[in-house]
């Protein structure tokens, strides 16, 4: 059961980046909203990595797999979150 919930945690933002995408009109807090749940994965990485040089026998390939995975994921809405951000125009993804 853990490993199921795991993995569905990896994919859980897949309908909301795909809903994003199709409307094309993200409001600010929306896009804020989004990438801090991507920043927060991806500080959980640093974690992983930390606990990794510093714990000895931490592995846990399940784990870095599906939070991986999710990371990856959230990829191109950090791409197009920091350029909107750079060049002050309002957040859109790709159709």
């Amino acid at each position: 059961m853990w490993t199921f919930s795991l993995y569905l945690e990896a994919v859980a933002i897949l309908p909301q980046l795909l809903l994003l995408q199709r409307t094309g009109n993200i409001d600010n807090l929306t896009g804020q909203y989004v990438f801090l749940l991507g920043a927060y994965r991806a500080l959980y990485i640093l974690n992983w990595i930390y606990r990794y040089f510093t714990e000895e026998h931490y592995v846990h390939w399940i784990t870095w797999i599906s939070g991986l995975i999710q990371t990856f994921l959230y990829a191109d809405f950090f791409y197009c979150y920091f350029q909107s951000w750079k060049n002050n125009v309002k957040l859109q993804l790709p159709a």
